[in-house]
């Protein structure tokens, strides 16, 4: 994601940008409803390795709409599509599930950029989902982020397309959750994982989805995030009710500033809520490039996470 530099975290623009974005998001609407999914079923027993080896052969995937929603531009409708993974074979009646998020600078990206990591997490026995949701790929948000275009009108074009990054985030979830019985999915293991703006984005969906600070409501509520080269530029909406996270960056990111890394975990982690940090300061690597140089640290960092965080056996 790029999303400014070091030195432009607190400057006077990105701070009203970040106003922008606070003051118009994530409001109580009918697109995410108060209603809680409920019912989880027992399982078969969990073959040894699940959820931390690669104990299926291979994945399936299918594709599914998820949610309509206007273009950020013109206010056209926009299909919005998920792909699924499944373990092939897998017999288990509720599985956990994981919701990718791919990177692009809000400008661009595709839902089968995450198609190797949300393969990877199949074949250890969740269900994972790899979204598309809306960009805008007339938006400056590096340059409105890093001081170089202060035009008020791209700066709202910046809020509203983080915005409804994770508005669509918060769809995908839900549809999740709706669609448990289909995909045996148990919509108590529910976490959210992204790279670059991806990463952004989950992190929003597991700090910022409660504008009030109360509890989350049921159905776009998570229980763990995942998260590469992210971070919440809006500290102040962090507070005990967030999903924990677990975060990997590099200290020379150009495209992320590693100090709003560090303070969103230190900021977490000041109100109770477990943050895990998989940082490496003398390195630049950014996105799912600094997941892959570090995959087989990270993921058994990550799948520990994971079964702590969801509870899994």
């Amino acid at each position: 994601m790029h999303l400014g530099s070091a030195r432009h975290v607190a400057v006077p623009l990105a701070a009203a940008l970040l106003a922008a974005v606070t003051a118009t998001a994530w409001t109580p609407a009918s697109r995410h409803d108060h209603v809680a999914a409920s019912a989880t079923r027992p399982s078969a027993a969990v073959p040894s390795g699940r959820y931390t080896d690669l104990v299926f052969a291979s994945a399936a995937r299918s594709t599914a709409v998820y949610a309509t929603a206007p273009a950020l531009i013109g206010g056209a409708p926009t299909t919005l599509r998920l792909d699924v993974y499944e373990p092939v074979g897998d017999t288990l009646a509720a599985r956990p599930a994981i919701v990718w998020i791919h990177g692009g600078g809000f400008v661009g990206g595709q839902r089968a950029d995450m198609a190797d990591i949300a393969t990877a997490y199949a074949r250890q026995g969740y269900v994972t989902f790899s979204i598309d949701y809306r960009v805008d790929r007339g938006s400056r948000c590096q340059a409105v982020q890093d001081g170089v275009i202060t035009d008020p009108r791209q700066v709202a074009r910046c809020a509203a397309v983080v915005e409804a990054a994770q508005d669509d985030a918060l769809d995908a979830i839900r549809w999740v959750r709706d669609h448990a019985e289909r995909y045996r999915i148990d919509t108590s293991k529910v976490a959210v994982g992204g790279g670059s703006a991806g990463a952004v984005t989950a992190i929003n969906v597991a700090q910022n989805a409660n504008p009030t600070h109360g509890a989350v409501r049921g159905r776009i509520k998570v229980s763990a995030a995942l998260a590469v080269s992210g971070c919440n530029y809006d500290l102040s909406s962090i507070d005990a009710n967030d999903a924990p996270i677990s975060m990997l960056h590099a200290g020379g990111d150009r495209s992320v500033p590693y100090s709003c890394a560090v303070a969103t975990v230190d900021r977490a982690k000041s109100f109770g809520t477990i943050a895990r940090r998989i940082f490496y300061p003398r390195e630049s690597g950014h996105g799912m490039a600094l997941y892959h140089a570090h995959r087989v640290t990270v993921d058994a960092s990550w799948t520990a996470f994971l079964k702590a965080r969801l509870g899994l056996p």
